[in-house]
């Protein structure tokens, strides 16, 4: 790679020594104060919000978060991402080629793929319905489900010698097609929901780390220094947002309203009008990173560098 990302998620791909000498797997310790990790991913189970993080470690909640148990975990590698598909139903996936399921909320974890051989990092996990998901992860590996995560097929898409292209996240416009961002400017389009993708003009040649769908049916791209772009013809066409930061921003989601909450670097958080995608901005004091953000109700879940999950409430963030 010619150039240094910044951020714990990204720092974590460079990093030598984290894929296990072993080849087989081991579960994750159980730790005292397992809930100051550094967590990766969040995604709620009903009222349940999960967290993964750093060593394999998972973490939820039933009480919006005064208190967190750990889950039991067979890896031991650092989990990026979570997602659920309803109230019990989960996948996370990690270093190592790491893929997992949960049947019950997040509390225990069973292993489906595990590749410390290949020094795969899977960066990020989307389900499009209950049938359809996709694992999304360093040196273009796509990995796509049809069976509700039972059975997976691999992709490769294109990668060149001198970086590694590594695939950040992947969303839906409401026509159908589904778009994948990149590393250095790349997206990659699908028409129809197809397996077969090609690269698309991009906007800028900085990296995206994430993609929205948006209520209104507009796709919204975001990465390094701030920068965000939204479509409204299924990503033919881009139209740059003002975020108000040169921060890299590296979670979003959308909020109960509809407006879409983007966070990253120091501790930014840049939250955008739901129809004029105008910014307004927060930071949080600490100016620690932020890794990853769920909204639940009047409130979000935060997880930062400094380690933990934080919940705030959003009228004491954004007036």
């Amino acid at each position: 790679m010619r150039y240094r990302f910044v951020g714990l998620i990204l720092a974590f791909l460079c990093l030598p020594g984290l894929a296990p000498a072993a080849p087989e797997p081991r579960a994750a310790l159980k730790l005292p104060l397992a809930n100051g990790v550094v967590f990766l991913g969040l995604a709620g189970a009903g009222e349940r919000v999960v967290a993964v993080g750093e060593r394999g470690v998972v973490i939820y909640s039933d009480d919006a978060g005064r208190s967190w148990k750990q889950a039991d975990v067979p890896v031991r590698a650092t989990l990026t991402a979570v997602t659920f598909l309803d109230q019990r139903l989960g996948f996370a996936v990690g270093h190592d080629g790491v893929i997992l399921k949960t049947a019950d909320a997040g509390a225990t974890w069973s292993l489906l793929n595990f590749a410390p051989d290949t020094q795969n990092v899977m960066l990020n996990v989307r389900f499009r319905n209950a049938h359809d998901g996709y694992v999304v992860g360093s040196n273009g590996q796509l990995s796509s489900t049809r069976d509700g995560g039972t059975t997976w097929q691999r992709q490769t898409l294109s990668v060149e010698d001198w970086y590694q292209n590594h695939i950040f996240d992947i969303a839906w416009a409401p026509g159908g097609s589904t778009l994948v961002v990149a590393e250095k400017g790349v997206l990659y389009r699908s028409a129809g929901g197809t397996d077969t993708y090609v690269q698309v003009e991009s906007p800028y040649d900085g990296s995206y780390f994430g993609a929205l769908a948006l209520r209104d049916g507009r796709l919204l791209i975001y990465g390094m220094n701030g920068h965000a772009f939204a479509s409204d013809d299924g990503s033919v066409a881009w139209q740059r947002i003002d975020t108000g930061t040169r921060q890299f921003l590296f979670a979003g989601a959308v909020l109960p309203d509809g407006s879409p909450l983007l966070v990253g670097g120091g501790g930014t958080m840049v939250r955008l009008d739901p129809v004029t995608l105008r910014a307004s901005g927060h930071q949080l004091p600490e100016r620690a990173g932020i890794t990853a953000v769920l909204p639940r109700g009047d409130a979000v879940y935060l997880a930062t560098e400094a380690g933990g999950v934080q919940r705030k409430v959003l009228a004491d963030l954004f007036d």
